[in-house]
């Protein structure tokens, strides 16, 4: 685009009578110097901005998320003959259903591009066990109970060194898993963990002023749980998604 406006310009500025004084290589000459003033105001004014990772020491964050389902897989329920075998009367799976959940993070800036975080989430997911294979050809039947589930920990998130607005983390951590019945008379607890990485996109980033900038995070984790109701004593791991608004001072 500019190549061809300056040639144009070139051309209309050329005489219209006589011999012809337009240089062919003028207007890549011209275009070169244009392209060079270009990425130098572009790089100037990439320095002149704080980079992503260097905007506040204190850093707050809380949105939505989303959890995936967790299979325990299934079991039989048997009964003992007089031949002391074992003879199946039905048999049982069951899972976690996804939900939606509340994500928050309180983190400080330790050492450069590392950030050492608390982070909590209250979720609702469903646990299903569902009865299939009836001796007696009963037709299958899902149980369900919705759980208030919490995770309370803490981890670190390191990012990759950048002057854009938009800065890429590498995250992880873990903590205490807390799992309500309903009517929360039953309490089940075990540990998570995850891992993950996502993306920083600021706003606003100014140098003075207590606010140091605004943003938006988005995260793609990888959960994994450790007791708790999983029926089969196993662990599992269930995908996670979370966006949330950023603030730094």
């Amino acid at each position: 685009m500019i190549a061809a406006n300056v040639r144009r310009s070139a051309i209309a500025a050329s005489p219209r009578h006589g011999a012809r004084t337009h240089d062919p290589l003028a207007s890549l000459r011209v275009a070169a110097f244009a392209a060079i003033a270009l990425l130098g105001m572009a790089a100037g004014d990439a320095a002149a901005q704080p980079a992503a990772i260097e905007s506040g020491r204190i850093e707050l964050s809380a949105g939505a998320a989303w959890l995936g389902s967790q299979a325990f897989g299934s079991a039989d329920a048997n009964e003992t003959t007089s031949a002391n075998a074992p003879f199946r009367l039905f048999s049982t799976s069951s899972e976690l259903g996804r939900a939606a959940a509340f994500d928050a993070r309180v983190g400080v800036r330790v050492a450069g591009a590392l950030v050492v975080e608390a982070d909590a989430s209250y979720s609702r997911p469903e646990l299903r066990i569902t009865t299939s294979s009836d001796v007696e050809s009963a037709s299958g039947v899902t149980a369900v109970e919705r759980l208030q589930q919490y995770l309370i920990g803490g981890g670190a998130t390191w990012y990759v060194p950048t002057a854009s607005r938009v800065a890429l983390f590498v995250t992880g951590g873990g903590g205490y898993l807390r799992q309500l019945h309903d009517r929360a008379l039953l309490v089940q607890t075990g540990r998570y963990y995850q891992v993950g990485g996502g993306a920083v996109y600021l706003l606003s980033s100014r140098s003075a002023g207590a606010l140091k900038a605004t943003g938006i995070r988005a995260d793609l984790r990888a959960t994994i749980f450790k007791d708790g109701v999983a029926l089969d004593g196993s662990t599992h791991v269930a995908p996670a998604v979370a966006g949330s608004f950023l603030v730094r001072f």
